[in-house]
């Protein structure tokens, strides 16, 4: 009787906790699902704007520290807080010893804020259920920025143009000219193109463990595409990247060593001509005459603001100016005529090395380190297996490879992917699907 009594009590706890993790699940599945529409605000503070996924961000919040309270939920064990405590511990040091420190405390709460975002995706993915949950919700916000930003290819060429169309962007430092760079439900082009290179891995991996069908997945994957081509923005060598190597993964464990090769070996070559065009401003190339110069080239707008970032850097070796600082500050004249300030470091390393200097950096790259220390790509096998590839190389074309070119340090689909990668990787903490196939469906 006591062992049945004992059984009982273990069903309802059992019936409890995954009521709880239903909860929390569908909460995150929510945040991330309305994550790309940004530019409907609710207000700007500390140089940050706070969008309507912030808003479920404090539910999901809420509903994660009420399930600790109650203890029907528990700390996941990990490394992941360690690194993330060092971090932490770079921006406070930064914020401390700021030139303007009630600007750096403000920003300072922006930060413990993305923490967070990884801190609860880290804990709230726990099974496959759950993983499928919020990858679905993932690809609900890419069909939303696809949709929006085919919708502005389409009125571009119906002549609404200017601000009368909300999904373009500006032509930044290209040559203006009858074609729209779109930044569909984003701030920019840039951070679309960054939001779709990672949806573009998740996709396939979802096709390859049978959670989306192939008519589906090829329609949604074209349209990505697409879209990510509009943005016309360095981030596209993010997606060969990326594209490449989960193909030479791909091909590789079907034995077809050659295809392999040649998908890495193609993906390696785009992501390296981004790199080599960014430092290079667009209108340079070509004389008065449209003729081809490459002896008289001018830096980009980029170079200029890696080369300001890096003297606030150098100025402020260890801790950095803070976290509220600007990185860089740099006037440019833009291929369309058009005067702008930069102050946007356009290089993730560089942005924090001038806030948080030295050790802030040092404490990034840790973390960097931790998330993609295990690099064994799988594209076939059970859905942790396959889906934790699509997130180690999402993170890493992202974060490092378009870091190179942009700040991503503060962008919220980059930090549910650290969250996602880490939750991926833990050990002994992750519950797998045992349920026949006929029973998932």
């Amino acid at each position: 009787m006591r062992w049945a009594e004992n059984q009982t009590a273990d069903a309802e706890r059992s019936r409890g906790r995954q009521g709880c993790f239903a909860a929390n699940s569908s909460a995150l599945a929510i945040y991330i699902a309305v994550l790309p529409l940004m530019q409907w605000t609710l207000f700007e503070r500390f140089d940050s704007t706070a969008v309507v996924a912030d808003a479920v961000f404090l539910v999901v919040c809420v509903l994660f520290i009420a399930a600790l309270l109650r203890g029907e939920l528990t700390w996941r064990p990990s490394g992941l807080y360690v690194a993330l405590g060092f971090y932490a511990g770079a921006l406070l040091l930064s914020t401390l010893a700021a030139a303007d420190p009630r600007a750096s405390a403000g920003k300072l709460v922006v930060e413990a804020y993305l923490l967070s975002i990884a801190i609860l995706t880290f804990n709230v993915v726990r099974a496959d259920r759950t993983l499928k949950l919020v990858t679905q919700a993932w690809m609900v916000g890419t069909a939303l920025t696809v949709v929006a930003g085919i919708a502005g290819v389409m009125l571009f060429y119906c002549n609404v143009k200017g601000a009368a169309n909300i999904f373009l962007s500006h032509y930044g430092t290209l040559l203006p000219g009858n074609y729209p760079r779109i930044r569909g439900s984003f701030l920019n082009m840039n951070m679309c193109c960054n939001y779709l290179s990672v949806s573009f891995l998740l996709l396939l991996a979802m096709r390859s463990i049978g959670w989306i069908g192939r008519r589906a997945a090829l329609m949604l994957g074209a349209a990505v595409v697409v879209t990510a081509g509009f943005t016309v923005s360095p981030g596209l060598g993010g997606l060969a990247l990326g594209a490449g190597l989960w193909f030479w993964a791909d091909y590789r464990e079907r034995g077809r060593g050659v295809a392999a090769r040649n998908a890495l070996l193609a993906g390696f070559i785009v992501a390296s001509a981004f790199v080599v065009a960014m430092p290079v401003s667009p209108p340079s190339l070509f004389g008065p005459h449209g003729r081809l110069q490459l002896w008289q080239l001018q830096p980009s707008g980029r170079v200029l603001c890696w080369r300001s970032a890096l003297h606030t850097a150098w100025r402020h070796p260890w801790v950095g100016d803070g976290p509220g600082a600007l990185p860089a500050s740099v006037d440019y004249l833009t291929a369309s005529g058009e005067q702008q300030h930069l102050s946007d470091a356009h290089n993730t390393f560089l942005s924090i090395a001038a806030r948080s200097g030295i050790l802030g950096l040092v404490a990034f790259c840790a973390l960097l380190i931790f998330l993609l220390r295990k690099t064994h790509l799988q594209t076939h096998g059970s859905p942790r297996t396959v889906l934790r590839t699509a997130a180690w190389i999402g993170l890493l074309q992202a974060l490092v490879y378009q870091g190179l070119g942009g700040s991503w340090e503060h962008t919220r689909h980059i930090w549910v992917l650290m969250g996602l990668v880490a939750a991926l990787q833990a050990d002994g903490t992750y519950v797998q699907d045992t349920r026949s196939a006929h029973e998932r469906q």
